[in-house]
Parts: C-alpha cells; structure tokens; sequence
C-alpha cells in the first residue's frame, strides 16, 4: 500500500515520488482477468473477468472503436458489459451480456456498409459469437456478414444481418478468396472464391462431408493461407491443404487456429502446441527456426489464437500472452514494429479503475486533437466529500505535466497540481490539430482523488487505485 503524500513533502521528493506511483502502478492495476480474446492480422481485442472490452493495433477504418482512427500499440478501454469478442478485416464484433451485437470499423451489413469508430448494435437476441463472420441465436439460427456475402443469396434475412442456409454451423474466413463449412452432421466443406471478373459464380473446391468418416463430426475448424486444421469431436486434430483429405496430427486436442503459416493447438490437458513457419517468431521458442511438427508451449492455457505472423495465448489465471509480428502494435505490449521472439504479457493499466473518464484522440500525429473528461462518482458528489479530477502527462525522459484550464503546465513542485476543475464530467479539448511529434511516447493518466488538501486526496487517488491510463501518443 502506498502511503499518503505528506503535505510538507520536499517538492522535489513529491514529483519523484507521484511519478514512480503512477508509473509504477500500470502494471499492478490489472487485477481482472483476461476471459477471452481473439486477433486478426493488425489488430487483437480481449474481454476481461469485469466485462471491459479492450482493443489495440492497426486503426485505419476505426476498427479500435476508441472514436478514432489513432492506432493503439498497447490496449485501449472502449464498453463495457462484453462477453465475447471477434476481430476481422478491418472491423470488429462484440456480444454483449444482455444478447445484443455491436460492430465497429468497415463491414459490409445486409444493406449497407458500416464505417463507424465506435461500436453500434446491429443485432439482438444472439447467445455466441462464432468468429468474426457468423454468429448463433439464441433460436440456434447462424447469421452472418462482411465477405462472406460474396457466397450466398441470402434466403432470409433481417435489417442488418444475413441467415445462413440450413445445415450451416460454422463459417471461417481467410480472406476474402477461401472459406470453409462446418455443416450440420460435423463434415466440412471448403470453397474458394475467383476472382477472374469472368467467373460469375463462385466455384467450390472439395466436399469432404462425402470422402467418408474421416471427414465427420467436426467441431470446430480454422483457416489459413496454404492449409486447414480441424478438431473433430473425439479430441483428433486434422490438417489439410487446398482440398486434400485430412491427415491425422494427434488426438487430445481441444482447440486450434491458424496464422497465415503457422499453426496453434490447445490440448485437453492445458498444453498449447505451435508448428509451422517462424520467420517472426510466432512459434513462440526464442528463435526464428520454423518446425513442421508441433512442439510444446508448456501448460496451463485455456485459448489460443492466430493469424498472419502471431499468437496469442490465455493462460487459466487470466493472462495472456502475444509473441510474433507487430509490425502494427498486434502484439500490445509495444512497440510497433519490434517482433517477440517469445510469450510476453499483455498488461491492461488501469483495468481495475473503469468508469473514470475517457481522452479521446482524432487525427494523425502531425495534426492531433485530443479531448477528456475525469467522470467523478455520484455517490463521491452526493456526500459532499470534494473531488479532485487530475490528468497528468508523463513524457519518455521522465518530465510531468499536469492539466491546468487551458493549458498543460511542467509540474511545479512548489505548487504541485493545480485542481482541473473542469474536467470534471464534462468533456474539455486539450489539443486541437496541433504537430504533437516532439511529444511522442507521452503517456497520460486520468483520475481524481478525495480530500481537504492536494496532497491528501492525491494520496487517496493513489492508494485507492482511482486512476488509469488512457492514451500514449504514438
């Protein structure tokens, strides 16, 4: 536990000591638990243990659903009451608890196409969330979009979504060119899409529902650029290329995903197993030297994911690791570019502190609009207690900064925060268009603490963890 600041602490001595309090509860905030999470090849999302949803990567088609099109190396806090999340290309899908579907980013709807920075309902009335193409009602109909409205005339349909035809379970995408089925009785079927202007129609590529048992009762499959893998329900994990028939790999599997070369597999036992190719280290074994049979990851996992050149990993405590390409901040654990050759974790800072406010980033670098609010409790209002609302910028060589209407201000130790009395609940612009390159890998912090004095509800913000961190310039 933190102490509380001393109203005559040396100023020097606060400033130092505020710094290493903010700085150094990033990573011991994150007290909830990754429950599930999913990726693509830009962009990664998780849902944790409190329902927060957090997304981080590319940007471009606002598929971050922060309100921006900012990308994010590290995870970023969008909603809340989440239970699954599925990450596409370039969008994203989230099922809410009460049953509802939100996406965000650019996807192509029943009728429209959606380009939103921010997640919008486009459904009710679902209970899973497949993948990032399909999802089950609770009536047990599977309803899709996005690429996969290239392969069917939709027979029936609602506003916004598609329904698959009877006897389709399962739909997984690669790209826009290849897909594959998983039909009611457990086979599959694959098909890829041509994309010579003349094929009018797209042409499928292998039934293998028809080749036998081997190729039944499937539960679950997934897709990459050269090859295929599948669980069937007796634990066997099969693989295949274009439309071979499925070999053997080994039984006790659970679950496997795919890279674009790459292959991932979770066992029954808590292993997780990677194979394939590891030019960006996305087998996750400290090297870069590829392997064509699995080897092991260690135990302890609960979900794993892929695609291009990563991974990621759950383990059962909640944690999660990423490892492999972040040539777009893939990864979350920063920064872009720079390749993991082995698992690191994941740190959500401030998941612990939801609800606090928001800063919400507009634009590139060079012509940044920046804006926030510190969204103080009710019950904190109510009782008449006086609260504080700060937002503190931390710059790479260790300088602070603290929010004083209108203008950001260097700390000064002799007066150390200056109250930003109208942050509270009400959003103000802090930047406008401004070139904010000379302020690149600027962190800044948001929360407000109760008190009579500055230094007694600083303190109390601290020890009581009513802080996070919202943004990094990038």
């Amino acid at each position: 536990m933190r102490s509380i600041a001393s109203r005559h602490m040396a100023p020097v001595a606060f400033k130092f000591w505020l710094t290493l309090a903010l700085v150094a509860g990033m990573s011991s905030v994150h007290a909830a638990q990754v429950v599930h999470m999913a990726t693509s090849y830009t962009n990664s999302a998780a849902v944790l243990s409190d329902g927060t949803l957090w997304t981080w990567g590319d940007n471009e088609s606002g598929q971050l659903g922060n309100g921006s099109t900012v990308s994010a190396d590290r995870p970023v806090q969008i909603g809340s009451s989440f239970a699954q999340i599925a990450v596409g290309r370039p969008y994203m899908v989230g099922l809410k608890t009460d049953g509802t579907l939100w996406m965000w980013g650019s996807v192509q709807l029943r009728n429209q196409t959606l380009n939103e920075t921010r997640p919008v309902q486009v459904g009710s009335g679902f209970a899973h969330l497949m993948n990032s193409d399909t999802a089950r009602k609770t009536d047990g109909s599977i309803w899709y979009w996005g690429h996969a409205k290239r392969l069917f005339d939709a027979s029936a349909g609602g506003d916004t979504l598609d329904r698959l035809p009877p006897g389709y379970l399962q739909m997984v995408n690669d790209t826009a060119k290849n897909v594959l089925f998983v039909l009611g009785d457990g086979a599959i079927q694959s098909l890829h899409v041509h994309l010579n202007p003349s094929d009018m129609y797209p042409g499928w590529k292998g039934g293998y529902g028809s080749a036998g048992p081997v190729d039944r009762g499937f539960v679950q499959v997934a897709l990459g650029s050269r090859s295929a893998a599948g669980v069937k329900e007796d634990g066997t994990l099969w693989q295949w290329k274009d439309s071979e028939v499925p070999v053997l790999v080994d039984g006790g599997y659970r679950q496997v995903a795919k890279g674009a070369v790459h292959t991932l597999a979770l066992k029954a036992d808590g292993t997780a197993w990677a194979w394939g190719d590891n030019v960006w280290g996305q087998l996750g074994n400290a090297t870069l030297t590829g392997s064509e049979t699995p080897q092991s990851l260690g135990a302890g996992y609960s979900q794993v994911a892929a695609a291009g050149g990563h991974s990621l990993a759950l383990t059962t405590d909640g944690t999660l690791l990423a490892w492999g390409n972040n040539n777009a901040g893939q990864l979350g654990v920063g920064p872009v570019g720079q390749k993991q050759l082995s698992p690191q974790p994941v740190v959500f800072a401030g998941a612990d502190a939801p609800g606090l406010g928001a800063m919400v980033a507009t634009g590139t670098l060079t012509r940044l609009t920046l804006s926030a609010h510190v969204q103080i409790k009710p019950e904190h209002l109510a009782s008449g207690a006086k609260g504080n609302p700060y937002l503190v910028a931390i710059t790479p060589d260790g300088t602070m900064y603290t929010y004083t209407v209108p203008a950001f201000d260097r700390l000064n130790p002799a007066n150390p925060l200056a109250w930003a009395d109208r942050l509270q609940n009400t959003s103000s612009l802090l930047f406008v268009n401004q070139d904010m390159t000379h302020l690149s890998g600027t962190a800044f912090f948001i929360g407000y603490g109760l008190g009579a004095t500055t230094a007694e509800s600083l303190g109390e913000m601290l020890n009581s963890y009513r802080y996070k961190r919202v943004y990094d310039i990038q």
